[in-house]
């Protein structure tokens, strides 16, 4: 056997054998400024982060739903129940309050899918809130009407002087999670 074959077999086998005895070492993500970080692998915790907060979602000014400002919040009254109010939006919704039973399923840290049943518009919503990047992704089945929205997502609830103007909201801080 030539010296080159043999170097070419032994070296990638004396590699593995001295890597194979090491311990294995797990990553940890970066810690984050605010309460929502990883808890771990899996998709144990599919209870939002936001239980006992209002969180704000504002969809902007021209939505599929209609012309104007749309800005909704949603109260986590539990882990399944929630209270959503249209503070400002298109048409009559402005003061549309509804309770709602909703489902949770963790996508991965700080990222939650929640569906619910709007019992009075009688839409059907699978919202993704991303408590990270402060971003909400809607899917709203209206009747036969298929749409998505997507929107600014955070803690508290907007101020008196921003729920009358369109655009961007200023907001009041619920204290937990922070942008």
């Amino acid at each position: 056997m030539k010296f080159s074959r043999l170097a070419y077999t032994a070296v990638p086998l004396v590699l593995a054998a001295s890597v194979a005895g090491a311990t294995a070492v797990e990553a940890r993500p970066p810690s984050r400024p605010n309460e929502c970080r990883d808890r771990g692998p899996g998709y144990t915790d599919a209870t939002v982060p936001a239980v006992g907060q209002t969180w704000t979602a504002d969809f902007g000014v021209d939505t599929p739903i209609g012309k104007g400002p749309f800005l909704t919040t949603i109260t986590f009254r539990s882990a399944t129940a929630a209270t959503i109010k249209v503070i400002k939006g298109p048409g009559t919704l402005t003061g549309l309050t509804q309770q709602i039973t909703y489902s949770t399923t963790r996508l991965r840290a700080c990222q939650y899918a929640v569906a619910w049943h709007e019992p009075i518009s009688g839409v059907y919503v699978t919202q993704v809130e991303d408590y990270a990047r402060h971003r909400t992704f809607d899917t709203i089945l209206n009747g036969t009407q298929f749409f998505h929205m997507t929107g600014k997502f955070y803690p508290g609830t907007p101020s008196a002087s921003s729920a009358s103007r369109t655009g961007s909201a200023k907001h009041k801080s619920a204290g937990g999670l922070r942008p």
